[in-house]
C-alpha cells in the first residue's frame, strides 16, 4: 500500500500525473471518498495526462463517459453515485467500460461490487483539512513502486509504500 498526503491542488496534479505514467491497460482503478474528496478533480487530471484533450466532463449524470487518450488509447470514467445497488448494475452495460485495452476509473464503486470484477488498483481519498487530502493507494507492487519514486521525483513526500498486491 502507498500512503501520501496531498497538501495542494498542485501535489494532487502531481500525483495524478505519476499515477497517469504508472497504469498500463487494462485496469480497472476504483477510486473512492467522501463528497468534496477530490475524486473528479484527480481522474479528469490523470486523463488530461494519459493525452486527452478538450472538455472532461463529470459522469455526475451520465453514468459514463470515455474518451481517447494518445495513439487512441480507450479511457472511461464512470460515476455510480446514482446507482443504486441490484437492477440499476445489473442492466448497466459493463462490457462496453471493462476492456482488454481500456483503463476503466470508477468513481463510489460500491453500488457495482456484485457486477464489476475485482479492481486492479484502488485509491482512496479521505479529507485531513480543508485543503488536505489523504490518498491511500493499494496495487501491484510493480506499480506501487514505480508511482512512489515518481512521487519522490515530483517533490511529493510518500509516508508509507510496500506491501501491494502481487
Amino acid at each position: 500500500m502507498l500512503s501520501v498526503t496531498l497538501t495542494s491542488p498542485a501535489q494532487t496534479r502531481r500525483f495524478a500525473r505519476a499515477l497517469a505514467v504508472s497504469l498500463e491497460p487494462p485496469a480497472l482503478v476504483t477510486v473512492e471518498g467522501d463528497l468534496g474528496t477530490g475524486k473528479t478533480t484527480l481522474i479528469r487530471e490523470v486523463l488530461r495526462a494519459r493525452g486527452v484533450r478538450g472538455a472532461v466532463a463529470s459522469p455526475s449524470f451520465t453514468i459514463a463517459q470515455s474518451y481517447r487518450g494518445r495513439g487512441g488509447e480507450r479511457l472511461h470514467h464512470l460515476d455510480l453515485y446514482r446507482l443504486s445497488a441490484g437492477p440499476d448494475t445489473e442492466l448497466f452495460a459493463w462490457d462496453d467500460y471493462l476492456g482488454t485495452d481500456a483503463l476503466t476509473f470508477v468513481e463510489w464503486p460500491a453500488a457495482g461490487r456484485e457486477a464489476l470484477p475485482p479492481a486492479d488498483v484502488r485509491l482512496m481519498l479521505e479529507h485531513r483539512t480543508r485543503t488536505t487530502r489523504h490518498a491511500c493507494l493499494s496495487g501491484p507492487v510493480r506499480l506501487e513502486e514505480r508511482l512512489a519514486a515518481d512521487l519522490a521525483a515530483a517533490g511529493v513526500a510518500v509516508e508509507h509504500a510496500g506491501g501491494g498486491a502481487a
